[in-house]
């Protein structure tokens, strides 16, 4: 399955989706999404970057009616690599994301604009420090993040000694 054509393109599809930007057709004369475009959901979601084989592959930024967005690196449809992504509620999460999950080192920026930094993974992060202090952990824990939810975590905040 070779490719043979590439162009630019407007398509709507029949769910209400519509995509713009490029796409391949391959010898098999199968047409894909490949290189950059934007795809806006019927329901809102808006996707801009980089395509191959017909997914989100590569940098882009994925914007929510909600008012959450990620923007960063993509692999087959989900966040994955170096990326932020920032909560309805202006909280942010940046840091290396692994199939749609928080995994690595990293930085959560809370409502007061502390950043809080250490290990993330999947939907926890316990033992945070704030960043420029020594005594105060915060261990996380976020609930339905992927979602958009303004109620995606709890916070709780201790003093080490």
């Amino acid at each position: 399955m070779s490719e043979i054509t590439s162009l630019k393109i407007s398509y709507i599809f029949p769910n209400g989706d519509k995509y713009e930007g490029e796409r391949c057709r391959t010898s098999d004369g199968v047409v894909m999404r490949k290189g950059s475009g934007t795809q806006t959901s019927a329901s809102g979601v808006t996707y801009t970057g980089e395509w191959d084989n017909d997914k989100m592959n590569g940098r882009g930024t994925l914007t929510h009616p909600s008012g959450a967005i990620y923007s960063g690196l993509f692999r087959d449809n989900m966040y994955h690599g170096k990326g932020a992504y920032r909560f309805p509620d202006g909280t942010e999460y940046t840091g290396t994301f692994n199939n749609n999950r928080l995994e690595g080192e990293g930085e959560f920026t809370d409502s007061q604009g502390l950043v809080w930094t250490g290990m993330f993974r999947n939907k926890a992060a316990l033992g945070l420090k704030l960043k420029g202090e020594r005594n105060v952990i915060l261990c996380v824990q976020f609930s339905h993040w992927w979602s958009a939810s303004p109620k995606y975590m709890s916070m709780h905040k201790q003093q080490s000694s």
